[in-house]
């Protein structure tokens, strides 16, 4: 049996790409800075990466076959610059340190799927989309700056052989559980409010962005791909190669909750990543991997998931929401 670390376990993606491991056979062992109970079947480490002897001790208890690494602090959810390299730069260096020292308990190295971001190519002209791995990247941010030098050194520390990198850089997530640190995530809170009555209008900005976006299940999946099919050393964008403008993604949750935009009040802001779309020809070519939920799907259950509390769920029960 397969032993899994995954780090950031009880995050979002975490939970996801847990009950898909288990399903898949895996041994889970989750890891996180804060306590959490373990789920029936799995284990729970409460560990600090930034620490190096509580990475230390971790590794060598569970002596994992595969780490997915997922735990990173956000830049949506206030963290400061150093917050920001520390947990991406400093924590994957302490856990390429202790898988390059420990081994496994097969003798094969152990294999380290890290979760990176598509933030690391930042403002790529519109003209130059879609991106490939092979796209120059042009990060904006400390946030895609952190993760292109975590990217860089775990790839470094395996070029030996001592353990197997595959670098995965993802684009938007959306669906269930996905919180207001988000663009997804903040408009469909809103569209919530105005449904449940606490709100008269919803503000939004920059609608003109361009995203793409994949449901967390379908990017859930890719890392457990990624851990069993993909190369040490290689990189793999996990997206839909669809883009959609923060208008469009809008005006689809608007229609699913049977609001109009007259619900809306249009404010200054605004990115400077204009347009971000990605192409997974990679990840397919090499895995059997597809996005299969589509974008709709994803804003059903998300916004049916906050308004529960205060209302009806399913499309069909919901004052005019459509499928």
């Amino acid at each position: 049996m397969t032993t899994t670390l995954v780090t950031g376990s009880h995050g979002w993606v975490g939970t996801h790409l847990r009950r898909l491991l288990a399903d898949r056979g895996h041994r889970v062992v989750g890891l996180g800075r804060r306590p959490w109970p373990a789920d029936h079947g799995e284990q729970y480490l409460k560990v600090d990466l930034r620490e190096a002897s509580q990475v230390d001790a971790a590794v060598r208890a569970v002596r994992p076959d595969v780490v997915i690494h997922l735990a990173a602090a956000l830049p949506q959810r206030g963290s400061g610059v150093e917050d920001l390299v520390a947990d991406a730069v400093q924590a994957t260096h302490n856990l390429c340190r202790a898988l390059r020292a420990t081994g496994t308990t097969s003798g094969s190295p152990a294999r380290l799927v890290l979760a990176g971001s598509s933030a690391q190519y930042g403002a790529v002209p519109p003209e130059l989309n879609p991106v490939t791995e092979e796209t120059l990247p042009r990060p904006v941010g400390a946030y895609g700056h952190a993760k292109a030098a975590a990217e860089s050194l775990a790839l470094a520390l395996g070029t030996d052989g001592r353990i197997a990198v595959t670098a995965a850089r993802s684009f938007n997530h959306v669906g269930p559980g996905e919180d207001t640190a988000t663009v997804t995530g903040a408009l469909a809170a809103r569209v919530a409010e105005v449904l449940a009555g606490r709100a008269a209008r919803l503000r939004a900005a920059d609608l003109d962005a361009v995203r793409d976006f994949t449901d967390v299940r379908d990017v859930a999946r890719a890392y457990v791909e990624l851990a069993e099919l993909g190369r040490a050393g290689r990189i793999y964008n996990v997206c839909s190669g669809s883009g959609v403008s923060v208008r469009e993604l809008l005006d689809t949750l608007l229609d699913l909750a049977g609001l109009d935009w007259a619900a809306v009040e249009v404010v200054d802001g605004g990115s400077d990543v204009r347009c971000q779309v990605g192409t997974a020809g990679r990840l397919m070519a090499e895995t059997p991997w597809k996005a299969e939920i589509p974008l709709r799907a994803s804003l059903r259950e998300l916004l049916a998931e906050l308004t529960s509390g205060f209302g009806p769920t399913t499309d069909e029960e919901r004052h005019g929401m459509t499928a």
